[in-house]
């Protein structure tokens, strides 16, 4: 039911971003978690949306959407037989992927102003819903002979989380954003003892961000500037 919850926010948001008067900014990059998994460090794929229905000074309010594809994840386990005639004890490739999906909502703040080269400096916080798909695979696996004691098994986690971003909006529509993210509130409490934990992504992203269906007397302010720098030529 969480996970549903979570995918429907998404969808919410995305309808009301395609006709709001609004700001919409795209970026992706590298991420890794600092959670201190015990075996492997995850590495992933960002994709983040975010959507300003209000794009002012007076009005930060603003929603995200964070997608993680995972790229890493490989860890050796061991595996064990009791029949004399093979090897009491093979190592096999682990693969466990985490996709992490959060649904976000948040406030910004302008910290930083350069109005002669359109570059602001935001530092955001925000709050909002994990969900974490992890998936377990064994290579090679000889489920006949050999068992694996305690075994990695897939989960599904979902609860709330926190998170803080720097964003860096220069040339006027050109992003770089620094983004941190909590654990979750509660970790897995499942009946296996597994060797992973939840992911706490931190990002690095690059991306564009633009305006759409801007008001009448957003274009008259833009043609005014534009009339003025024309001007000074």
């Amino acid at each position: 039911m969480a996970k549903l919850l979570t995918v429907l926010t998404c969808c919410v948001l995305f309808s009301l971003s395609v006709t709001a008067q609004s700001y919409l900014s795209l970026s992706t990059g590298i991420s890794k978690d600092v959670n201190s998994n015990y075996n492997e460090t995850f590495y992933h794929i960002p994709l983040t949306l975010q959507w300003k229905p209000f794009y002012s000074h007076y009005n930060p309010l603003f929603f995200e959407v964070n997608y993680a594809l995972p790229i890493s994840g490989n860890e050796t386990a061991t595996a064990y037989t009791l029949n004399p005639s093979l090897p009491p004890a093979v190592n096999l490739q682990e693969q466990v992927r985490p996709y992490v999906f959060t649904a976000s909502i948040g406030m910004d703040w302008r910290i930083y102003t350069d109005r002669a080269r359109k570059d602001v400096l935001y530092l955001n916080f925000l709050t909002g819903v994990c969900n974490q798909t992890f998936t377990v695979k064994y290579k090679n696996y000889d489920k006949t002979n050999y068992e694996v004691l305690n075994p990695d098994v897939n989960s599904d986690l979902t609860n709330i989380v926190a998170i803080g971003e720097i964003v860096y909006k220069f040339h006027n529509n050109m992003i770089a954003m620094f983004r941190a993210q909590t654990p979750l509130l509660n970790e897995y409490n499942g009946p296996y003892t597994l060797s992973y934990k939840d992911v706490a992504p931190l990002q690095l992203t690059f991306g564009y961000s633009f305006y759409y269906n801007k008001s009448k007397t957003d274009i008259k302010k833009s043609k005014r500037r534009r009339y003025e720098r024309y001007k000074r030529y």
